[in-house]
């Protein structure tokens, strides 16, 4: 089999970054010559576009990350940097409706979770501390107020 058919038979399955492919075919042993070749039929075809694979990424993630976390999830996948931070930044999802999702989540999952644990875990999940301290600060002025009208309506 051509690295050219292997390449088309990869990329029939999943959709792959440059590096992916091209790693993927050394893997199986191919040439360079029949990897570079195959690469850019591929890349000719429209089969294979970096910047394409970077915005379908970052808006098909489910797991509420920061932008940080995704530029360099991207950059792992053989994304280049500019090309990775340009998807992020155009993401129909941006950071703050992610970090909402995030608090939202982990508070659902962990109901009694303290201000300090719930920080640390947003930060392990790449968000900036400022806006994860905004929105925490935003959460507990809500939830506080709440708390106070339902005070009031029981007395």
């Amino acid at each position: 089999m051509s690295a050219r058919v292997a390449a088309l038979r990869a990329l029939a399955f999943r959709r792959l970054s440059e590096a992916q492919l091209w790693q993927r075919l050394m893997r199986k042993g191919y040439a360079d010559d029949a990897i570079r070749d195959a690469v850019a039929a591929c890349k000719s075809f429209g089969y294979l576009d970096d910047r394409l694979f970077a915005q379908l990424y970052v808006d098909g993630k489910r797991k509420a990350v920061g932008d940080v976390r995704l530029v360099a999830e991207l950059v792992r996948r053989g994304i280049a940097r500019d090309a990775a931070v340009d998807s992020v930044a155009n993401a129909t999802c941006d950071q703050d409706e992610r970090l909402s999702a995030a608090i939202d989540k982990l508070y659902r999952k962990r109901p009694t979770l303290g201000y300090p644990n719930a920080a640390r875990a947003l930060e392990r999940l790449g968000f900036p501390a400022p806006a994860i301290y905004r929105h925490l600060r935003a959460r507990a002025a809500s939830d506080f107020a709440e708390f106070g009208e339902l005070d009031a309506a029981a007395s």
